[in-house]
C-alpha cells in the first residue's frame, strides 16, 4: 500500500498531510490534479454505462452488473 501511495505523491495525485488528531498518522488527500483525474474517471464511467444500456437495456445492464460483480467476489475470495 505504501509504495502504491508513494507513486501517487510522485504522479502529484495525492499528499500526505499530518492527521491533526494522531500525531503519528498521515492523511493522504487529493490534490486538484487528483480530483481532476477522478472526475474525468467517472465521466468516462458513466458515458461506458450509457452505453452499456443502450445496448442491452437497463434490465440487460443490471443483470451485467450482478454477474461481473458476482465474478469480483469469486475472485476475491
Amino acid at each position: 500500500m505504501a509504495e502504491l501511495v508513494d507513486e501517487l505523491v510522485d504522479m502529484g495525485y495525492v499528499v500526505r498531510r499530518p492527521d491533526p488528531n494522531d500525531g503519528k498518522a498521515k492523511l493522504i488527500v487529493l490534490t486538484k490534479r487528483g480530483r481532476d483525474a477522478v472526475a474525468a474517471g467517472r465521466q468516462t464511467i458513466e458515458g461506458i454505462e450509457e452505453q452499456v444500456t443502450q445496448i442491452l437495456g437497463e434490465r440487460g445492464h443490471r443483470e451485467l452488473r450482478r454477474l461481473l460483480s458476482k465474478l469480483l467476489n469469486a475472485t476475491d475470495a
